[in-house]
């Protein structure tokens, strides 16, 4: 009986290991060079899935291992991963062979079945072209200045809480943990200029929009949990009736957004915030001609698909806004001598408008300030690697017609933003924080596709503005300016232009030393998270 029990062990173990095994055969047939994968979590590191090491470090590590081949293969848990290294693929798959490779992957089963699945993001073929088409018209910069003033009455009362702070503890500084505070920053903007409605998250400190907000952007250790076991058996999980998101948490948003719609449209009121310009766009969508018989798959434009777009621009405006704003105070904390000169264009800026209050036009002349942004994106870009399916087989051919890569239907493609951005042949002394790398006689020293905080080729952010070469009207430069998505640049340039013309960062005890030891796995907010000290400026 033992013998027979043993035996059956030794069956199941075997079944076991070959199921955890059998999706990592594709780059060894494919002759593309990989690590070994372990069981159930392919090339994913331990240390990361555990929360020891940080994701990025070992995205950096793996494209310097690897940097000598154009391709290296990745298994993220079950799924194979094409990284790209090679400058020229990139360009190819993200402009040249673009309509091999149009759609995002499925992050996860789940989506396809949530709201999400509506946002433009996720959309593919016809359907993301039809919305991006739509959408595209309602962000023009005339329609987004707009909003300027909503935004910088937020940046005002983000002042005016810590004033009241130092007020309160009658002291000349403060330490303020930044990602907490630039969280209710972008949510009031968020409220305000997406939402069309009024709130102080500094004062109110627990207001429903932002306890609405926190469900969402926030998953607990039971959703993380749930995320990985997606990763390795989604259908399991999905038979199992195993639902990644609470279907509860939209519900807040949904009524805010369609009674304020119905109020509006009863009122005859216009408001220039994001709803306006979502409203718009679905009006114009519903004027348009009938789609090219040509399209198999047709966008839509009914209330879900206008508050997927809502919840997207939560998303995107809540979370993304809230970690680059902490990133970029730590980095102005550390390197006082930026500080200094950015400090020094705000300061002429304060003189020239002689006590009125701040108005786009000058905002739009601080240069350096661009230059700062530009070099934050670089060192902690929003996106640290992009990713691309291929929609059908593709041999991709140098200028020699030489063969770059062999992709075929279904693969999936990774570019490793960071690592790029990262590598010291592309940028000299990469961990160094240097705004002037970006400075317009410095152009021409940063190689094309190795610069892409906001992504490649058409699918890029909604936002962002591209350097073209007018005469041939061909794309020469992967050169994305922050200035291109010009809500996000309104936002950081007004925050941090109030936030400095009153108080000087500097170093606390509980500023992070050095942020990358700090990190641990996903989690982009470090251990110690964001402590700054905030000094008066007018006891200096």
């Amino acid at each position: 009986m033992a013998l027979i029990l043993l035996a059956l062990l030794l069956v199941l173990f075997v079944l076991i290991y070959k199921f955890s095994m059998a999706p990592y055969g594709v780059f060894r047939d494919r002759g593309i060079v990989h690590e070994s994968p372990r069981p159930f979590i392919g090339n994913l590191s331990l240390r990361v899935l555990f929360g020891r090491t940080p994701f990025i470090e070992m995205l950096i590590h793996k494209y310097q291992k690897f940097k000598q081949y154009k391709v290296y293969g990745f298994y993220n848990i079950r799924e194979p991963f094409f990284v790209l290294h090679d400058v020229e693929l990139i360009k190819k798959v993200g402009i040249q062979d673009f309509d091999y490779f149009t759609n995002h992957r499925d992050m996860i089963a789940e989506f396809s079945e949530s709201l999400f699945s509506k946002c433009l993001i996720s959309l593919k073929g016809d359907k993301w072209r039809e919305m991006r088409n739509t959408l595209t018209p309602a962000f023009t910069g005339s329609k987004l200045k707009a909003m300027f003033e909503l935004i910088n009455e937020c940046s005002l009362e983000g002042v005016r809480y810590i004033e009241s702070e130092l007020r309160n503890s009658n002291s000349l500084d403060i330490e303020l943990e930044m990602k907490d505070y630039f969280e209710r920053f972008a949510n009031d903007v968020i409220a305000s200029a997406a939402f069309g409605i009024k709130v102080n998250s500094f004062v109110d400190k627990t207001n429903q929009f932002y306890k609405a907000g926190q469900s969402v952007i926030h998953f607990t250790g039971l959703a993380m949990l749930k995320i990985i076991l997606y990763g390795i058996m989604p259908r399991v999980i999905k038979a199992l009736g195993i639902s990644l998101f609470d279907p509860r948490k939209t519900e807040y948003f949904k009524s805010l957004i369609f009674d304020a719609m119905k109020y509006r449209a009863e009122h005859k009121i216009i408001r220039s915030d994001m709803i306006h310009l979502l409203m718009e766009a679905k009006r114009n969508f519903l004027l348009q001609e009938t789609i090219p018989e040509s399209s198999t798959e047709h966008a839509e434009f009914n209330d879900d698909d206008l508050l997927a777009q809502c919840v997207l621009f939560f998303v995107v405006g809540f979370e993304i806004m809230s970690v680059c704003l902490a990133y970029l105070t730590y980095e102005l904390c550390m390197n006082p001598t930026v500080q200094s000169k950015l400090y020094e264009e705000i300061h002429k800026v304060e003189q020239e408008l002689q006590g009125k209050p701040l108005t786009y036009p000058m905002l739009s002349k601080m240069k350096y300030m661009d230059l700062v942004i530009s070099e934050l994106l670089r060192l902690w870009p929003p996106a640290f690697s992009l990713d691309r399916v291929c929609s059908k087989d593709i041999d991709i051919l140098d200028d020699n017609q030489e063969v770059l890569a062999k992709f075929r239907k279904d693969d999936i493609i990774i570019i490793p933003v960071i690592a790029l951005h990262r590598d010291p042949e592309n940028f000299p002394e990469p961990d160094r924080f240097k705004p002037e790398r970006f400075l317009e006689e410095n152009k021409d020293q940063i190689k094309p596709f190795t610069y892409l905080p906001f992504g490649l080729g058409p699918r890029s952010c909604i936002g962002k503005l591209t350097l073209f070469n007018n005469s041939t009207n061909k794309l020469q430069s992967c050169f994305y300016l922050f200035s291109g998505n010009r809500m996000a640049l309104m936002e950081v340039k007004s925050i941090i232009y109030h936030l400095l013309s009153k108080f000087q960062l500097v170093p606390g005890e509980k500023t992070v030393k050095n942020m990358m030891d700090s990190l641990k796995g996903f989690h982009m907010q470090p251990k110690d998270k964001f402590w700054i000290k905030f000094v008066r400026r007018d006891v200096l």
